[in-house]
């Protein structure tokens, strides 16, 4: 089984990935496989980070100063759509370079993309399980983590709405408890499968 995770910003998707990484899955975090891209010295990247968001985006040692492009982006979001035209083909050919791993070695992998839809990724999977989490609940947690209100709102603006993606999902867990709560969903779910 191969699944691609989404959910909202806040909504526990690092839990539930590391839990399902508990359970012997393969798991597949795209916005650490963005940081380490960020980190990675490759040249194409490096060029475009310094066109659209200027040299003091790109440290002395050729990695890009995330927390720079973050501010920048929700400035100027045009700018981040440039910048994930040319992260985009990079991550997809990790992901899927990933999935045939996991198909060859008959392993069953989780992959966390929290703009699967928005993206177009839903039909690399054979299933996709969304993580819904009452809002008011993940703005509490996300309080709790120093983010303001600005922030997750910004945030969820490039995002399509959580309860489209529990829709549009094959499976889903609901997060407003414990982790315990949540791990029981987890293991009916890989139950199931």
């Amino acid at each position: 089984m191969i699944l691609g995770l989404t959910g909202a910003f806040g909504g526990g998707k690092s839990t539930v990935l590391q839990y399902f990484e508990q359970k012997g899955w393969y798991t597949f975090d795209a916005d650490a496989v963005c940081h380490n891209l960020y980190d990675s010295g490759i040249a194409e990247l490096i060029e475009k980070v310094r066109e659209l968001f200027g040299s003091s985006a790109v440290r002395s040692d050729n990695t890009i100063d995330r927390q720079e492009i973050a501010k920048a982006a929700f400035v100027h979001p045009e700018k981040l759509q440039e910048l994930t035209r040319t992260i985009y083909p990079i991550l997809t050919q990790k992901m899927h370079a990933a999935i045939e791993q996991c198909r060859a070695e008959k392993r069953h992998g989780i992959f966390e993309l929290p703009l699967l839809y928005e993206g177009g990724f839903e039909e690399c999977f054979d299933a996709v399980l969304a993580l819904w989490t009452d809002p008011e609940l993940r703005k509490l947690r996300l309080r709790n983590r120093n983010y303001t209100a600005e922030d997750m709102a910004k945030r969820d603006a490039r995002q399509l709405p959580p309860e489209q993606k529990l829709e549009r999902a094959d499976f889903a867990l609901i997060n407003n408890g414990t982790p315990e709560m949540l791990f029981l969903q987890i293991d009916k779910l890989i139950e199931n499968f």
